[in-house]
């Protein structure tokens, strides 16, 4: 009696999908980006005010970091 040769089966691969935000939570980028966010704010502050001409540039970063959090909403 000869043995029938059985091929290996395929696993099925699944993804997970992404949990779904729920109402009314707020994804935050991670630090780095928020800083990036934060530092190209602040520079078009700068810009704007004609690059150094009066002014100062700690004001224009504590206003571009509370300009993001707005737009990201709360931060804990």
């Amino acid at each position: 009696m000869e043995k029938e040769k059985t091929l290996p089966q395929k696993r099925r691969v699944t993804r997970r999908k992404a949990a779904p935000d729920r109402p009314g939570e707020t994804r935050q980028p991670d630090p780095g980006m928020r800083r990036k966010m934060v530092e190209d704010a602040a520079y078009y502050r700068f810009e704007r005010r004609g690059l150094g001409n009066g002014g100062d540039h700690v004001e224009d970063w504590l206003q571009a970091e509370a300009e993001i959090d707005a737009m990201l909403g709360s931060r804990e």
